[in-house]
């Protein structure tokens, strides 16, 4: 007989929960009792206070739940552009490529033309 036990739910704490936890923390001095107390009731780790503190250091507003994976990239405005005109200049190089392949093309004819021997206007048939 196997018995199943339901996971224990992880604790989820608001960004003003752990701003009143970590200033509750960093009135107790340092080694104090209460601190270590702090942290078991709401089954926390000091790391996590250096975290938070270090959060609040850079800057963050506040400290909200970061949501995992990779940070989108911003937009860049001007990349719609830059992919159009890219593309643009390459149909450009294209056309180009293709107007100097039909004007070879009709220096070479022009040249055989000039080659030819042209009939003279006096002999008349």
């Amino acid at each position: 007989m196997t018995t199943t036990t339901k996971p224990t739910e992880r604790l989820t704490l608001t960004a003003a929960e752990r701003q009143l936890i970590l200033e509750e923390y960093d009135s107790h001095p340092r080694g104090d009792a209460p601190r270590g107390a702090l942290l078991r009731r709401y089954g926390l780790y000091t790391s996590q206070m250096s975290k938070w503190r270090e959060r609040l250091k850079r800057g963050d507003a506040t400290l909200a739940t970061v949501p995992p994976g990779p940070k989108p990239l911003p937009c860049n405005p001007l990349a719609d552009q830059v992919a159009r005109l890219t593309r643009e200049n390459a149909r450009l190089q294209q056309q180009l490529l293709h107007a100097e392949t039909i004007i070879d093309i009709q220096k070479k004819v022009a040249t055989l033309l000039d080659k030819l021997p042209t009939p003279r206007s006096d002999e008349v048939s």
